[in-house]
């Protein structure tokens, strides 16, 4: 089966769960770290940067700089990118508030304040600083608006419910934005700072007296810079906690439900932590990355910005292999809640193995191709559907409507069946080598089709993946509209359903819900097919060909691309 061979990659990964010594049975799924990099000069400089928060979308990253002797007040910068997979544009300083600075006390107790960021929605925004009008040390403030299109308004004190007379610092605001934990030296925790939550049932109801996190978490050491996970059952730190690997270190707790107590705190371990300070996590809010604070060798200055992936495990048979077995158990276990194959979204799961965890396991089924494009479908408005991976951002034609909570993965396209279709500038030639498209798509009707090659000099087009006329199972033309590849397996149910087609150079490969559905008995020619891609429609847009229904998550691998 071509969509289930096995890459050295794995071989790898399995190396790496061992070497890093942290291969965590977490809260739902299992996961690990990858190496930790250095965010690069654009980001880091010759003083200290420290204090860094992610923005919801992952495309906006705020820090601190000091002055390498921590005199003076600590500056804010912002840098921001385009994708997350484009790098970070030069930093701009941001003044106001950012720059009201951090008083010695508070870098002596939590090495700082951290920015909490702001909620899923844009509408608030929170972060800690010793000013005037506060309850006594450093407090948690907050900044809110009413759209996305508005500044800011005042900056408010959360008042002395929460905040206290002595250091409240590292406020870190839940997607939602109805939990808070943060860091405290006021009496009652369980040594010099300790970890403290605050919740609200609504945006509209005051913040709950705050509850200390306890002695798993907590010591009578410095314990501060929280970072929770978005589904609030994973909690990152940095504890200057005797047993680490260096001054300071970073430590993880979960917890199986918002109603459970958090788990016994562990450390991050020697892959991670340095002998150095290693302080301020900050966890992406897809999951997939945990950003840091380090003075680690290999930096440009004092302390620098660093991050480290967090992978899944997808290995469920630990046999050091990622393959069919793999596949046969996660399917075993369709529709449950096993935390073994609940491995989506990556890494933590979300309590049901579903087509997320499908989605997860077949990005690593996918041996020796890179991701060329990828149209996630997931803007709100407008008329173009962008590339997350490079610039082949696509138009988007007629008067399909943004659907951004509809789709298997965030949002998806709706298509009306009649004239909307979207048009990338993208050639998948067979002759230029193997390659792969695959998408998500649930509606459909017989003869419509999700994806096709227009005419050109050579070919009068094909149907890459479209629903079969006769029944509405999937089937592809690519290249032979005389010889079709034709599966058994229904795409036209109103179900959503990731499907696929791979040429290989000599066979078409159709692939549904992460298993092959056909592939050709005898080998065919390379014809080379230099049309550009569109996504919706027939190759000569034929009105019956438009697609009716959702798409979702449409992404092209090329075989040998980085």
């Amino acid at each position: 089966m071509r969509f289930l061979e096995i890459p050295a990659f794995f071989k790898w990964l399995f190396g790496l769960c061992i070497f890093c010594g942290l291969c965590v049975q977490a809260v739902h799924a299992d996961f690990t770290f990858g190496t930790p990099t250095n965010l690069g000069p654009t980001i880091n400089g010759s003083m200290h940067d420290a204090e860094c928060g992610i923005s919801q979308d992952n495309l906006t990253l705020v820090f601190f700089r000091y002055n390498r002797d921590w005199s003076g007040e600590g500056q804010g910068w912002m840098a921001q990118r385009a994708t997350s997979d484009d790098p970070w544009d030069e930093p701009r300083h941001l003044a106001g508030i950012f720059d009201q600075g951090y008083y010695e006390n508070v870098i002596e107790t939590f090495g700082g304040g951290v920015p909490g960021w702001d909620t899923a929605d844009g509408l608030e925004t929170y972060y800690s600083y010793e000013g005037a009008g506060g309850q006594g040390g450093s407090d948690i403030w907050m900044q809110r608006r009413d759209t996305l299109d508005e500044v800011f308004g005042p900056v408010l004190n959360l008042g002395p419910t929460v905040n206290s007379s002595g250091n409240d610092a590292g406020a870190d605001i839940s997607a939602d934005g109805l939990t808070i934990c943060f860091a405290s030296d006021r009496p009652g925790g369980q040594g010099n700072s300790d970890l403290w939550i605050t919740t609200r049932a609504t945006r509209s109801d005051p913040w709950s007296v705050p509850v200390n996190l306890g002695s798993t978490v907590n010591t009578p050491s410095r314990d501060y810079g929280p970072s929770i996970s978005a589904n609030r059952l994973v909690l990152f730190f940095a504890s200057d906690r005797p047993g680490g690997s260096g001054k300071v270190d970073l430590y993880m707790s979960t917890r199986t439900s918002e109603s459970d107590p958090w788990g016994q705190a562990v450390n991050l371990g020697s892959t991670i932590n340095s002998s150095a300070h290693d302080w301020s996590p900050q966890i992406s809010a897809d999951g997939s990355a945990l950003y840091f604070v380090s003075a680690r060798p290999g930096g440009y200055g004092g302390f620098d910005l660093w991050q480290v992936p967090i992978l899944p495990i997808v290995d469920l048979n630990s046999n050091g292999q990622v393959d069919a077995q793999d596949m046969s158990i996660l399917l075993d276990h369709w529709q449950t809640s096993d935390p073994l194959c609940d491995i989506g979204p990556s890494p933590f799961g979300d309590g049901i193995v579903d087509f997320q965890d499908l989605r997860v396991l077949s990005e690593y089924l996918e041996p020796g191709f890179g991701r060329i494009a990828h149209w996630k479908l997931d803007e709100t408005e407008g008329d173009i559907a962008y590339d997350s991976i490079g610039l082949d951002h696509a138009n988007v034609h007629g008067a399909a409507v943004w659907q951004p909570d509809a789709g298997v993965l965030g949002g998806a396209l709706e298509l009306d069946g009649t004239d909307d279709y979207i048009a990338p500038m993208l050639i998948l030639n067979p002759q230029t080598g193997p390659f792969r498209i695959f998408a998500w798509v649930k509606g459909g009707a017989p003869g419509q089709v999700i994806a096709s090659q227009t005419p050109d000099e050579f070919m009068p087009g094909s149907a890459c993946l479209a629903a079969d006329s006769a029944d509405g199972t999937l089937v592809t033309d690519l290249m032979f509209s005389d010889m079709p590849l034709d599966s058994d397996i229904v795409i036209a149910d109103n179900e959503w359903h990731e499907v696929g087609l791979e040429w290989d150079g000599e066979h078409r490969h159709l692939q549904v819900d992460g298993v092959e559905a056909a592939v050709d008995a005898i080998p065919l020619p390379a014809l080379d097919c230099t049309g550009y891609l569109n996504i919706g429609t027939g190759k000569a847009m034929e009105p019956a060909s438009f697609w009716s229904g959702l798409i979702d998550d449409v992404r092209v691998y090329v075989k040998g691309s980085d």
